[in-house]
């Protein structure tokens, strides 16, 4: 396996990985996902010996202060292996000056944080909450206001 820093990937390729997680949100509008993982800051891949894309990690930094990591995915016939931890140890060496080193992920209780929750801690993060800290953001799917 090869981590890597790339510029883009193919369409086909971010289809199947995304959806290989079930993030059919993403693939809805596959052209927008495309155009926001080139405009990523940093956008990792790990990639099998043959080529093919087995996980990606991207962020969105203004690459001084501030990190948030936009994406963790890893497809489930290489979960197990080590990808992610890859892919977000080296997030965390390439944005290690930043004071802010964050994600969002599923809520304490789901079947998503069953897993995720324990990984993210046993990379040294903490929730928001025992960093006296909270976090805000508009809901998804929200009504995008008319073209003028």
């Amino acid at each position: 396996m090869k981590i890597a820093a790339e510029t883009s990937l193919s369409r086909a390729e971010t289809r199947d990985l995304y959806e290989s997680v079930g993030w059919d949100g993403y693939v809805a509008d596959l052209d927008t996902l495309v155009r926001g993982l080139a405009a990523s800051h940093t956008l990792l891949t790990a990639r099998a010996d043959d080529g093919r894309l087995l996980g990606l990690a991207r962020t969105v930094s203004d690459g001084e202060t501030v990190c948030y990591v936009q994406d963790v995915l890893v497809h489930p016939d290489a979960h197990r292996q080590g990808i992610g931890r890859a892919l977000m140890e080296e997030l965390k060496r390439r944005y290690a000056h930043c004071r802010f080193f964050v994600l969002s992920t599923d809520r304490a209780g789901t079947e998503g944080a069953r897993t995720s929750h324990p990984f993210y801690r046993s990379l040294g993060l903490i929730p928001h909450e025992e960093q006296e800290m909270a976090a805000f953001a508009l809901p998804i799917g929200r009504q995008q206001p008319a073209e003028q």
